[in-house]
């Protein structure tokens, strides 16, 4: 792969949650110089580039290069491991993406137009049983007409409120749905009416003469490190049942005897949690490949036989619980009562407990250091957790918890696609990579290359792992077998493991690292939640 370099996803890794850095937005703050803006060179769109003064067009060109490179040596000093990062994640990822992009996607027009047909049909059904239930005709696409007939007409019980009358917001709508069936059909209308004019007029309004779509890659733009799509949103083509599920089989191979591939990480943020927290009774789970999310049905209705309505709520647990979810909230999402939801939430820690620990652990780390960081060495600052107010500091408290995980899942799905870019390349194969869809890499395989394909690129999966140095043991007598692995031991370890290697930072809590420490540049002692320069 090329090497590149590129100051603005520096300044996003710093700075994530700043959207859509620019240039001209960074140098008043790095240098305290205004750049030219193309607005005054091209005399407020009168112009074209192409058309500008030459005198004046490369005042403009060089004071970007200019303002970049001054960029760039002012980043060549910043964190060893925030470059590292940059290095070994976000710059190998744009060849990725361009590759990406260069592919796209391959679409089957006339399925598409079936499923249009589909959906037109059942929104006119939807549309009749809506008026007999409201008796009358009315605009379903005005929310104030929809209020008028729920709330006026209907007179179903109203919730938020707005400005000049009650929400009919799909929450609302959803809270209805359970004893009205008018709220219900409302809320499938505006379902098929959103996937007609999202997803199937706009992929048709864009296909190339040669039934291909192109998509935008954005790297810097989310403040959870996952890639975002645009011009269309490939990322947000619908999953689920029925006619939604239906749009995917629009996306077609280019190669005569098709087949797409699709490698999605199973369950990967609740896998990340069990390795952080170290919980034996969730690493256990994926350790005998059982079903995480019946297994915490179990937990969640013991001596109950566990139905497809019962797992689904415990998935939903096993995912909004590590991200800080309220037993209010909660009941929102299962459609159940608060004191039930937070029995759920409570039942929860208590079989996973080192779950809690770790998070309640990962708030007061943040408390006193006022950031999280990753196991890919990320750092988020989040200098608003000790905020006196509530709201504010519960917030801030959820950020603190799923950014470790959430920021861990996209720097895996990121890596997995250099790797498999890098397998493609190394082996000559005519498949492609498509698509990123959050957790699922999508390829477009040429005949004869599945087998090969799939088993390798699941191996990429499996290569995404740390080499351990440790002291092995007897799994019977609980004895050292050999050499314990600590002092000048683990320094003959590492060197055996890896050649011309180099300690950047080192971080130890026992005196026993001292030989390691010593090979570092820098060299930290830590001591509960205190770290300090390790003196030699």
């Amino acid at each position: 792969m090329a090497r590149f370099y590129d100051t603005l996803v520096w300044e996003y890794i710093k700075n994530p949650w700043t959207k859509w850095i620019w240039l001209d937005k960074l140098s008043p703050k790095e240098f305290n110089y205004v750049m030219i803006s193309y607005d005054y060179v091209t005399d407020k769109w009168n112009k074209n580039f192409k058309d500008i003064d030459l005198p004046l067009a490369s005042i403009y060109s060089g004071e970007d290069v200019y303002i970049t490179n001054k960029l760039f040596e002012k980043q060549k000093k910043d964190s060893i491991t925030q470059n590292q990062v940059l290095q070994k994640i976000e710059i190998p990822l744009i060849e990725v993406l361009k590759n990406i992009e260069l592919n796209w996607v391959k679409i089957d027009r006339n399925r598409l137009k079936e499923i249009w047909t589909i959906l037109q049909n059942e929104i006119f059904n939807l549309e009749k049983k809506i008026y007999l239930q409201a008796w009358e005709e009315f605009n379903i696409n005005s929310p104030k007409k929809v209020w008028e007939i729920l709330f006026l007409k209907l007179w179903l019980p109203s919730g938020k409120k707005t400005k000049t009358w009650f929400s009919v917001s799909a929450e609302v709508l959803w809270d209805l749905a359970h004893n009205y069936p008018i709220a219900q059909l409302i809320v499938d209308y505006r379902h098929y009416s959103k996937l007609l004019s999202t997803y199937i007029d706009w992929i048709i309004s864009i296909l190339s003469e040669d039934d291909f779509v192109h998509t935008s890659y954005n790297q810097t733009v989310t403040t959870t490190w996952r890639l975002s799509s645009t011009n269309p949103n490939l990322q947000n083509i619908p999953t689920g049942e029925g006619i939604a599920w239906e749009i995917r089989s629009a996306f077609i191979s280019r190669f005569d005897w098709w087949k797409i591939l699709s490698v999605d990480y199973s369950q990967v943020e609740v896998r990340i949690l069990a390795i952080l927290s170290k919980d034996e009774n969730l690493l256990n789970a994926f350790k005998k490949w059982e079903d995480i999310h019946h297994k915490t049905a179990q937990f969640l209705f013991p001596n109950e036989t566990i139905s497809s309505s019962k797992r689904k709520i415990a998935k939903s647990v096993n995912f909004w619980v590590i991200y800080g979810i309220s037993a209010f909230w909660l009941s929102k999402m299962i459609w159940a009562s608060v004191k039930e939801s937070k029995d759920y939430i409570e039942k929860f820690f208590y079989s996973y407990p080192k779950v809690k620990e770790f998070l309640d652990e990962t708030i007061k780390n943040c408390e006193k250091n006022l950031f999280v960081e990753t196991i890919f060495w990320r750092k988020r600052f989040i200098n608003w957790i000790n905020d006196k107010n509530r709201i504010i500091k519960q917030a801030a408290e959820r950020e603190a918890i799923n950014m470790p995980i959430q920021w861990t899942s996209a720097d895996i799905i990121k890596l997995a696609m250099i790797k498999s870019l890098d397998f493609l390349e190394k082996n000559n194969l005519n498949s492609k990579m498509i698509m990123q869809v959050h957790d699922e890499l999508v390829f477009d395989v040429f005949p004869w290359e599945e087998e090969f394909l799939e088993k390798n690129i699941k191996n990429i999966a499996k290569e995404l792992k740390c080499e351990l140095i440790a002291t092995p043991m007897n799994k019977k007598t609980a004895l050292i077998d050999g050499a314990n692995c600590n002092k000048e031991e683990k320094v003959k370890r590492l060197n055996n493991l890896l050649k011309d290697y180099q300690i950047i930072e080192f971080y130890s809590d026992s005196n026993n690292d001292l030989p390691l420490a010593r090979l570092a540049k820098r060299a930290y002692k830590v001591k509960k939640y205190n770290i300090r320069k390790w003196d030699f």
